[in-house]
């Protein structure tokens, strides 16, 4: 649930409680993700691409609903997570790279570019630096090897005025980005009662009529809260903080050797001076049918791992020996938590804003290389990565 960029999330949020959506519109669709001849890209879809930015191989997933693109790619390291920047006519995308890191460390960060231009079967395109120093090609093809899938992407949207006869009313807003796999074997079957288990909707319920039976209870609290505002005879600048969103996003992080891991993303506003956001990370063991648990890839103690993991968020938030790790964190330690992912390099942990550090630091993402892991490796999944 998208799967933007995380600094574009801090300031949509923000802007939302400011800004008043548009009146009542509910819709919903979907298209095809497959490679086609055409040279205009859809409104909507979901890529995964395979190539090379600066002569380093690259897997990327691009998704698109209207004219918000995100994504992310990685090569030998972490994800490197992507946004909109602009949309130029039907075929050419100008993307904001974003890092957790780069943009902790450096308060005026400038994030590099990537300009792609769709040629039907792939992008071709450059990499520049944010200070425009640099500059590499980028060769990218869509791809679909065996133990991968293909999805379609879709949105719902609807809104609600908290008083239908103000032009200008304050509104309620809420949106479902959603994927449904393409094919119809009983993977793509299972894959798709998996991505409505994330949602909250039952197998049987069809996406349209489990998104409107959410919208509905929504607008339906959002009546009553506006109800009590009034009821308690606060002065208009109430409706100022009335511009409530609710948000979710599926997106692919990791598609090969038949897994799939989700990121559902939610962000919401409800008042106050900033609103909230999280991601869930979902690993699916298509070929056997499963969600993954941390076992399924490592079998080692708690103590451990929170010593593997405390050593790179040293390295990778720059903390020095002698400093304590609560310069960073609330806390002078780490502990792995259940919200995991992997990659072809490496697993990472998630951590959402409050969990072990303060909201303007964002989400803490620890990454492992798997070099660091290969004691504790479970042989199946280390055979199906081809990790050596």
């Amino acid at each position: 649930m998208k799967y933007t960029c995380l600094i574009c999330l801090f300031v949509i949020t923000i802007l939302s409680a400011c800004n008043n959506p548009k009146s009542t519109n509910n819709s919903i669709g979907t298209t095809d993700s497959t490679a086609s001849a055409k040279t205009e890209l859809g409104n909507t879809f979901y890529k995964r691409l395979e190539g090379t930015i600066a002569g380093k191989k690259v897997i990327m997933h691009l998704q698109k609903v209207n004219d918000d693109v995100s994504g992310s790619y990685y090569y030998d390291g972490s994800w490197l997570n992507l946004s909109t920047d602009t949309l130029i006519g039907k075929d050419s995308i100008i993307l904001t790279e974003y890092s957790y890191y780069e943009s902790y460390f450096t308060q005026d960060f400038k994030s590099p570019h990537l300009a792609l231009k769709w040629n039907g079967n792939g992008f071709n395109g450059k990499w520049e630096s944010g200070d425009k120093a640099k500059k590499f090609p980028i060769v990218l093809t869509e791809k679909y090897p065996e133990g991968s899938y293909q999805f379609k992407a879709g949105i719902y949207e609807d809104s609600v005025k908290a008083f239908t006869n103000q032009a200008k009313s304050p509104a309620a807003q809420i949106s479902f980005e959603y994927l449904e796999s393409k094919n119809t074997d009983e993977y793509s079957t299972w894959l798709n009662t998996q991505l409505k288990k994330i949602l909250d909707l039952g197998p049987q319920v069809a996406l349209s009529t489990g998104f409107k039976n959410i919208a509905t209870d929504y607008f339906k609290d959002y009546k009553i809260q506006v109800a009590e505002q009034q009821k308690n005879g606060r002065d208009d600048d109430f409706q100022a903080w009335m511009n409530y969103t609710n948000n979710t996003q599926q997106s692919i992080s990791y598609n090969d050797n038949g897994y799939v891991v989700i990121d559902f993303l939610a962000d919401a506003y409800t008042g106050g001076a900033h609103g909230n956001y999280s991601s869930v990370m979902y690993c699916l063991d298509v070929k056997n049918k499963k969600q993954m648990v941390l076992s399924d890839i490592i079998k080692v103690d708690s103590n451990t791992l929170q010593g593997i993991l405390e050593r790179n968020l040293r390295k990778e938030y720059n903390i020095k020996a002698k400093d304590a790790i609560s310069t960073v964190l609330f806390d002078d330690f780490i502990k792995p938590n259940n919200n995991f992912y992997f990659n072809n390099n490496g697993i990472a942990f998630m951590y959402n804003p409050y969990e072990v550090a303060s909201y303007a630091q964002g989400q803490i993402v620890v990454f492992i290389p798997y070099a660091d892991l290969k004691t504790y490796l479970v042989p199946a999944f280390a055979q199906r990565m081809g990790i050596r």
